[in-house]
């Protein structure tokens, strides 16, 4: 039967009654898709108030609210979306179960945390995170872990379970209800459905007596948003700071490498005009040296009024031959060891 169905039963978003002895307790079940959240909700309720049926997809979308009696008690539920919805978004399913503490006014008396038993997956894991986040560290004092698929146990029991993951172990004891043990299979089984319930319900008295009676108010799940959201924006000026770095990195390596460039270019352009005057003075003092004006020893010039004799008299005759090939080779002689000295830097 579909909640919406049950419209005699189904108590919408009223405020109950402010007096402490007619105020119903008030459970939300929390937990992944698959775990029994509706099926748990139908067994405490003691008839079919939320709508369950084997299909791999999420049937739960909305936050559904559904009142009964148990052991003479006033009970009111709320069946939410699980998480890793199939057809909803993470970020829908987030505001979605967000709305259960706005169903209850002032806010509900205890959280069921439903986990199958048998499997802790990596969802699992995240889903026990995911809670702990959304509602805040205040959510643990409101806590009770519902394990659902009570029949998978078979004789083993659930402290054995609960060692063989460290993470769950240590969830189960920061949640101040502790934990309880529930059989959805047999709910034609009243009697035994009917104890089951007791219990519960008994460490759900309990775990509200502890608190003093109080619940987990909206209060709470605001600053739980808030730092929530203060988390996500830091998340996000920091996945945009590195995004932003290597841009900026590569912007000042690029600068970088173009200074470089411009540094390297200007040396060779010196080196090259070193080699040019260079070369252009030994071809000179060497096609002086052929030409017998100036002489060898150690490149310096002979007396000047034999300078200005020669050179008299090789521009008043004919260049031979001879002479020429003697201007030739000095200048040749010359420059080269002026090419020697630089091929580095030309042939670099």
């Amino acid at each position: 039967m579909s909640s919406e169905n049950a419209v005699s039963h189904d108590e919408g978003c009223e405020t109950p009654s402010s007096s402490p002895k007619d105020e119903p307790l008030r459970l939300v079940l929390l937990g992944r898709t698959g775990t029994g959240r509706s099926s748990s909700g139908n067994t405490i309720l003691g008839r079919s108030a939320f709508w369950v049926e084997v299909s791999p997809s999420s049937i739960t979308t909305r936050c559904r609210r559904q009142t009964g009696t148990a052991g003479g008690c006033s009970i009111s539920v709320v069946d939410t979306p699980g998480f890793f919805h199939t057809h909803l978004s993470p970020q829908e399913v987030m505001a979605e179960v967000g709305q259960c503490v706005n169903l209850y006014p002032p806010g509900p008396h205890v959280f069921l945390v439903t986990l199958q038993l048998g499997r802790f997956t990596q969802e699992e894991r995240e889903a026990l995170e995911w809670i702990r986040v959304r509602f805040g560290p205040e959510v643990s004092r409101f806590t009770i872990v519902l394990f659902t698929w009570g029949d998978q146990l078979r004789g083993e029991g659930v402290e054995d379970f609960l060692q063989k993951s460290h993470e769950l172990s240590e969830f189960v004891s920061s949640c101040k209800g502790g934990y309880h043990v529930i059989d959805n299979s047999g709910q034609d089984d009243t009697t035994n459905c009917s104890h089951q319930v007791l219990q519960l319900l008994k460490k759900a008295d309990q775990l509200v007596a502890n608190n003093g009676g109080g619940c987990y108010s909206n209060v709470m799940y605001q600053e739980a948003e808030s730092v929530f959201r203060e988390a996500q924006e830091r998340i996000q000026e920091n996945r945009s700071h590195r995004l932003e770095s290597p841009h900026k990195d590569s912007k000042e390596k690029r600068a970088e490498s173009e200074r470089t460039r411009r540094e390297e270019e200007e040396a060779r352009r010196r080196e090259e005009r070193l080699f040019w005057c260079e070369l252009v003075t030994a071809l000179g003092r060497g096609a002086a040296e052929g030409a017998g004006i100036i002489g060898k020893d150690k490149g310096k010039p002979v007396k000047k009024v034999k300078v200005v004799e020669k050179a008299a008299a090789l521009a008043a005759s004919p260049l031979c031959i001879k002479s020429a090939a003697k201007v030739v080779g000095g200048a040749v002689r010359e420059g080269s060891k002026v090419l020697h000295k630089h091929k580095k830097t030309l042939l670099g």
